[in-house]
């Protein structure tokens, strides 16, 4: 669903977004976002260790990106970095989508 240019892949990236950003909490993530000056919107996923193995980190990661996918406008010039807190729960997934989504709407406008 989201296109290679439409993700923040390097770590120099991530750094830059998270130092110089707008900060939202809920109890599941943090976003951090930053406008851009023109292009489509940019998202960075981070799940630490703390989430779990790798096989279920990875999980949260495709979750993530299909939550984006469904509720969230792409062609907006936004740089956004997603991190999973350690309380994320895989199984519950409608409940972190709704979150989610009710967190990034306002981004970028």
């Amino acid at each position: 669903i989201m296109k290679k240019e439409n993700r923040v892949l390097k770590y120099e990236e991530f750094s830059e977004i998270i130092g110089s950003s707008r900060r939202i909490r809920t109890p599941h993530f943090v976003i951090n976002s930053r406008t851009r000056e023109s292009g489509e919107a940019r998202i960075g996923i981070s799940v630490s260790k703390r989430n779990g193995h790798a096989v279920t980190r990875n999980k949260i990661k495709r979750q993530i990106r299909y939550m984006i996918g469904q509720g969230f406008d792409l062609s907006r010039p936004v740089d956004i970095v997603i991190v999973a807190r350690a309380a994320y729960d895989t199984e519950d997934f409608e409940k972190e989508k709704l979150e989610l989504i009710d967190a990034i709407k306002n981004i970028g406008e």
